[in-house]
């Protein structure tokens, strides 16, 4: 009991005390320690950067340093005067913390304020640390502005905040604003390398690299997960254990991947995809991984960009050896494809099925760019062969030319009828054959997709439904006006022709626009490609014209002879 009662997690009992153990800052602790030397203070501070990169460990050592009785020459505290003592053991009254998320509002700024008057009882400073200040609400903002501008000569404030963009203007101007960065891998490494000896703790590299990947470039992030993984795995970090508890898929499985990529083996390829994930792996994190490791080893393949990799030196050594075996181009189509499939998964209805068409593509990206070798290795031929054709040939140029295709004839092509697929994965037969083979089965695959199939009979009553579904799903898409035209307009149907009769010569144009489009979808969808289409005016259409009263007058008066005698009677005018 007395030994849990005793432990003080990672990120507590390793926590910076000097500006020099602070890691992966040097640009913030390096200018704070100039401004103390200097005695170049400014009355108010804003520290900004993600969670757990030490923005309040800064604000705290800092504190400590300003107050320190004897502060060394490169501005560091010197951890034994009366003041330094009083703050390491936590009894200090010079350092006040609020936290801004629970205390925002205008009251608990003014009886921060109200302190503020009061001079620190020991130490020449009181410092004053607000974190999550862009909690605070706008009315506090403002009833702190005018301390912040000009407070006592004792009195320092440190702002810190995880998101800037919400501190008000009025703020901003008034503090000298530091911006945290994110730890790198590397740094976060080193340090749990040093609390690991110093636990007692044996461990893998490859290990601590991924708890620092798993961190996200948060120094406490990656202290709390390490006192989970030494929970887990006791006395002894290892690698496969601490992927295992974290969940992170293993980088073998990419290098096997990729492998079989350069090898077209796509069995191994879907089993190897099907494992992850059975594993509880998502499929997005998997396709996100996959194009991080293409874009290593895209990086490894030049020795001056080897340093960009975060990884330890062991898979450093990998990804240089893979590198070698991988074509420049291959790496660039393939990182180009990863891409696009990651911008279409969103959208797709079955992800599984748009990762394995990718990977499929992936695999196959190497014959293509085999071929296209070979291709531009026979370029030098080729042009030899256009220059022959208008000079006089030269008998070694001759025998130079028909030596490639002597070369490729002397095995025989595999007839497209032989060609049995008996599953997906024998495509691998393909990469078997002869590029002379090759064309012959992309021509018999032509053949077969133009080959004209029986059309299905269609009468009147087939159109008319189909006309009536179209310009309903027009009608769907906001185009009201073809909708109105195929719903109005008079369809007769003779010898797989479509006659339509529009109103005007307005919808007349408007559907020879999308003639082409219509008539296509239309034999599509009734599997019958002699379909016609003939679009004409009505003759019936009746032509609109203006009657004057005189006009209206004179039919009715055919009709009705005795309006002319009441005219004649009444002496009647017309109003023309």
């Amino acid at each position: 009991m007395s030994l849990m009662e005793n432990f003080i997690v990672s990120a507590r009992k390793y926590r910076p005390q000097l500006f020099n153990t602070v890691v992966g800052q040097s640009h913030i602790t390096n200018t704070l320690k100039n401004a103390i030397v200097a005695k170049q203070l400014a009355q108010a501070y804003l520290f900004c950067g993600p969670r757990g990169v030490g923005k309040t460990t800064c604000a705290r050592i800092f504190a400590k340093t300003i107050n320190c009785t004897n502060i060394s020459q490169n501005g560091e505290a010197c951890d034994t005067c009366e003041s330094c003592l009083s703050f390491n053991s936590g009894a200090s009254l010079n350092v006040y913390e609020l936290d801004a998320a629970s205390n925002n509002s205008v009251e608990d700024i003014r009886n921060l304020v109200d302190q503020v008057r009061f001079a620190p009882q020991l130490g020449e400073y009181k410092v004053y640390i607000i974190d999550e200040v862009h909690m605070l609400s706008t009315s506090a903002f403002n009833a702190f502005l005018k301390t912040l501008e000009e407070p006592p000569k004792h009195a320092k404030f440190i702002l810190a905040t995880t998101e800037k963009h919400k501190i008000i203007p009025t703020i901003l101007s008034r503090c000298q604003v530091f911006n945290f960065n994110r730890i790198k891998t590397d740094d976060i490494s080193n340090h749990l390398a040093f609390m690991a000896k110093s636990e007692g703790v044996t461990f893998e590299p490859e290990a601590l690299h991924v708890i620092a990947q798993k961190a996200d470039g948060g120094l406490r992030d990656a202290c709390s997960i390490f006192d989970q993984m030494v929970a887990f795995t006791g006395n002894h970090l290892s690698y496969k254990l601490v992927v295992e508890n974290l969940n992170v898929l293993d980088y073998d499985y990419y290098f096997k991947i990729t492998d079989a990529f350069l090898g077209q083996r796509l069995p191994d390829i879907m089993v190897t995809f099907d494992e992850i994930l059975k594993k509880g792996f998502d499929t997005h994190n998997f396709l996100i991984g996959l194009g991080e490791h293409l874009r290593n080893l895209l990086v490894s393949k030049d020795a001056q960009t080897i340093p960009l990799l975060e990884v330890s030196e062991s898979l450093k050594n990998r990804y240089a050896e893979q590198s070698q075996l991988c074509s420049l181009n291959f790496l660039l189509r393939a990182l180009a494809l990863i891409s696009k499939t990651d911008v279409n998964y969103k959208s797709a209805k079955n992800q599984r099925l748009l990762i394995e068409m990718a990977l499929m593509q992936l695999t196959f990206l190497t014959a293509s760019s085999e071929a296209e070798k070979k291709k531009d290795d026979l370029n030098p031929f080729l042009e030899n062969t256009s220059v022959t054709s208008k000079t006089p040939a030269k008998e070694p140029k001759i025998s130079a030319i028909q030596e490639p295709e002597q070369k490729y004839a002397s095995k025989p092509s595999v007839p497209f009828e032989q060609l049995k697929i008996k599953s997906a994965f024998s495509l691998n037969e393909v990469k078997k054959m002869q590029p002379t083979s090759i064309k012959e089965v992309n021509l018999a695959l032509t053949e077969v997709q133009t080959e004209k199939t029986e059309d299905i009979e269609v009468n009147l009553e087939v159109i008319q439904g189909f006309l009536k579904n179209y310009a309903e799903t027009k009608q769907k898409h906001g185009h009201r006006q073809i909708a109105t035209i195929f719903n109005t307009s008079e369809v007769k149907f003779s010898n797989n022709t479509i006659f339509l009769a529009v109103n005007n010569e307005t919808q007349k144009e408007q559907l020879l626009e999308i003639k082409q489009n219509f008539v296509d979808d239309m034999r599509k969808s009734l599997q019958n490609n002699s379909i016609l289409l003939d679009i004409q005016i009505s003759k019936n259409e009746i032509q609109s014209k203006v009657y004057k009263p005189l006009d209206v007058f004179l039919a009715m008066s055919e009709k009705n002879p005795a309006l002319l005698e009441l005219k004649k009677r009444f002496d009647l005018e017309i109003d023309y």
